[in-house]
């Protein structure tokens, strides 16, 4: 089976076909185990999750019960296992998104550094293409915010190594498109404004390479009240002939 969850969830069985997820707290019931994949989740966590900011009925207990039940009928394999008072949903490797792109990640490093920047490509584009939202977006932003945030450092990574990969293959176009839209999403990360700046510059793209460092030191005065790095300053000071 195939767990979708960077993004609205989806659950779809080995052929690809969608398995039809009762919408509501049944689906909320499957994120959650899916965000605790692999360990047992109690009862009463189950019931935090799945009314979050709502009245808990007293019948929550056996209302998850049933949810379970439900479940375990719409999915083609057998998959939540239980015991007293706790349920945890079996997961095999590569069946659930979230770690697959982690996998992605470490496959796409060990491509460019045998100098594979072509499969490189292809694995961090088809990586990158497995975001549909937000991950977990079944589940209030509290409950996600771990593996939300680490999903979004894996993310950027691939970003980053699918940019790498794009100028090793000279395809400096892309890289600088990839490298200034992270400069967009996270305008405080000097390492890409530096990348981004050196590549204009060996482009020969050196105007836009000056008013890419002006927007970078505003961005971080700004925000932060310094003034940019060693690193950032390095890069500027390349394109302007200076020492």
């Amino acid at each position: 089976m195939h767990f979708h969850v960077l993004g609205p969830l989806e659950a779809r069985s080995a052929d690809g076909s969608a398995v039809k997820l009762k919408p509501g707290k049944p689906t909320k019931l499957l994120a959650a185990l899916l965000l605790h994949r692999g360990t047992w989740v109690s009862m009463d966590r189950l019931i935090d999750l799945i009314w979050q900011d709502q009245a808990v009925p007293a019948s929550a207990a056996g209302n998850v019960k049933s949810y379970v039940c439900g479940l375990r009928r719409v999915l083609p394999e057998p998959r939540i296992e239980s015991r007293d008072g706790a349920y945890r949903v079996s997961i095999r490797p590569d069946e659930v998104d979230a770690d697959l792109v982690t996998t992605r990640a470490a496959e796409a490093r060990l491509m460019l550094a045998d100098g594979d920047a072509a499969r490189a490509v292809a694995l961090l584009t088809g990586a990158l293409d497995l975001w549909r939202g937000m991950p977990f977006g079944d589940l209030t932003a509290d409950d996600r915010a771990p593996e939300v945030a680490r999903l979004d450092e894996v993310r950027w990574e691939l970003r980053e190594l699918l940019a790498t990969a794009c100028q090793t293959l000279g395809r400096s176009a892309e890289a600088i498109g990839l490298l200034r839209a992270m400069t967009c999403d996270d305008p405080l990360r000097e390492d890409i404004w530096t990348r981004l700046i050196s590549l204009l510059h060996e482009a020969g793209r050196r105007g836009e390479a000056i008013a890419t460092f002006r927007r970078a030191r505003s961005a971080i005065v700004r925000d932060l009240g310094v003034e940019p790095g060693a690193e950032l300053s390095g890069a500027h000071r390349m394109v302007l002939g200076v020492s």
